[in-house]
């Protein structure tokens, strides 16, 4: 029996990372896997990435009208939810009868919310995708009805009554070698991604994405990984992660490889058994990056990794203050262990990349100067990358921004242009960013400071800023920037003149 025509779509526009706004791209696994397991069930699936492919509403359309998909799947993140939203709003007006429905990992957490308040959604899938999506395609390749939309746990669906109902949380995947490889056949060629990076003493390589584990056994307050993969980190064999490895040198034109786990050594004796994988094919040859937890990390085991082509490992370290780890994250890290493990990156010619949070509940001036000392000891032998604490749905941070006033009491996730919620949308995506103790001078300080470090320019951003600003508090937030930015200069231009 022929399956439903089925297209997923990935929105223009959108947020990307400062790391990917030079025209690198990485290619979206989540959307990858789902198109696997509906392959797999017989479904005829397609992949319309709008953003790489940089299509304009018309091509949008011209796309939509030519495959007349019966299921559509739009996948986003809390940064370009706004986007999606009006994406919706095209695929709704262009295709009145298609479902449509959405994935991802703001949806897993707003799902109620973004059906209240985004008419053009039929549902949207909570949780891991892959057989939550199957399920329905087969319910309404039945004829089925909303009742039997209830049967399918991970939905949030529209009743009878058009009012948004869960149907419950899916059960997690437990055997994560069950799900197939990500058909990268049905992405756009890798060259449009331009997924490459500068590996040192290997020069420009094409870069493949995977991932090998889900979950985080973590417990950080901003953090909805947890929430979105479960505490108990689930694993793919090695057996399994070299054979996609294997497939992606030989079909894909891999050179390199990034590993997209949010804690790839959870289980140290995995990753070596993994790197003797890799040595054994060969696989060693190619460099690699990861992200990787400082408590559980040995220098036997980054030894180990290197000799695997491991050329670079991130890894969160959040804050230089202490007592924000320990008492306001709640992350089991001593400051002393990202020292050494520094160290014996630097010993290792293994590029560190720490992650640093700017912006913490309670964290003091003083405090945020102590991550900035601790930024600037690592900028000379470490790839350093810093953010404002961004508020997340569904987080624990969440529920403290909307007691402290970041997010006022009738804050919607759906809503836009919300003039009384902070954000940095021009550079950091639109998501609410936290404050509590740090003024907006100060924030601005420590984003010039940042941005200096990394030869950044400010002026280039100008004509983004000034089409972001939706409103007179955005006016006067950037004013205040622009304000610390001008006394930055005039400070320097003083002291040079002064010599």
């Amino acid at each position: 029996m022929r399956g439903l025509r089925v297209l997923l779509v990935i929105p223009p526009g959108g947020y990307y990372a400062e790391r990917w706004s030079g025209g690198v791209l990485m290619p979206p696994l989540g959307v990858g896997y789902v198109a696997a397991t509906l392959e797999q069930s017989a479904h005829q699936v397609d992949i319309l990435d709008c953003h790489v492919l940089k299509l304009s509403d018309q091509d949008i359309i011209r796309e939509l009208k030519a495959r007349k998909p019966d299921l559509t799947g739009l996948t986003f993140t809390t940064e370009n939810r706004f986007e999606a939203f009006r994406t919706a709003e095209l695929i709704r007006q262009t295709l009145p009868e298609t479902h449509l429905t959405a994935g991802g990992p703001h949806v897993s957490l707003a799902g109620i919310d973004t059906l209240e308040g985004i008419q053009a959604f039929d549902s949207v899938i909570v949780g891991e995708g892959e057989y939550t999506i199957v399920a329905l395609a087969d319910c309404l390749h039945a004829g089925g009805t909303a009742r039997d939309l209830r049967k399918i746990a991970g939905l949030v669906f529209r009743n009878d009554d058009n009012q948004p109902e869960f149907s419950g949380m899916p059960d997690k995947i437990r055997d994560l070698d069950s799900i197939p490889f990500p058909p990268r056949h049905l992405y756009p060629p890798a060259h449009v991604y331009n997924f490459k990076f500068d590996v040192p003493g290997y020069g420009l390589k094409q870069f493949s994405n995977l991932m090998t584990s889900r979950g985080c056994p973590a417990n950080c307050n901003f953090c909805a990984t947890p929430y979105m993969w479960g505490r108990k980190v689930r694993m793919r064999s090695p057996e399994n992660i070299v054979a996609e490895m294997e497939l992606m040198v030989r079909e894909h034109g891999a050179e390199a490889f990034w590993f997209f786990d949010d804690t790839f050594n959870s289980s140290p004796r995995r990753v070596e058994k993994l790197c003797d994988q890799m040595i054994e094919r060969e696989l060693n040859r190619m460099p690699w990056f990861c992200e990787v937890r400082v408590d559980v990390m040995t220098r036997e085991l980054l030894e180990k990794m290197k000799s695997a082509g491991c050329y670079t490992i991130g890894f969160g370290v959040e804050s230089g203050s202490q007592r924000i780890l320990n008492d306001v994250i709640r992350k089991n890290l001593k400051l002393e262990k990202v020292y050494q493990l520094y160290e014996w990156c630097k010993d290792l010619n293994v590029t560190a990349n720490p992650f640093f949070i700017i912006s913490h509940p309670t964290e003091t001036w003083e405090e945020a100067q102590q991550t900035l000392a601790m930024i600037r000891d690592f900028k000379e032998n470490a790839h350093v990358s810093m953010a404002f604490l961004h508020v997340y749905p569904g987080t624990d941070l969440e529920k403290t921004a909307r007691e402290n006033g970041t997010l006022p009491a009738d804050f919607k996730w759906h809503q836009a242009d919300r003039s009384d919620v902070k954000t940095l949308a021009s550079a950091q995506g639109n998501v609410p960013i936290f404050l509590d103790k740090l003024t907006w001078a100060q924030i601005s300080d420590i984003l010039l400071e940042w941005a200096e470090a990394q030869n950044y320019s400010i002026i280039r951003k100008i004509p983004k800023v000034l089409k972001s600003i939706k409103s007179f508090d955005d006016f006067k937030r950037y004013s205040i920037m622009g304000w610390r930015y001008l006394i930055k200069k005039a400070g320097k231009c003083f002291r040079i003149t002064s010599v």
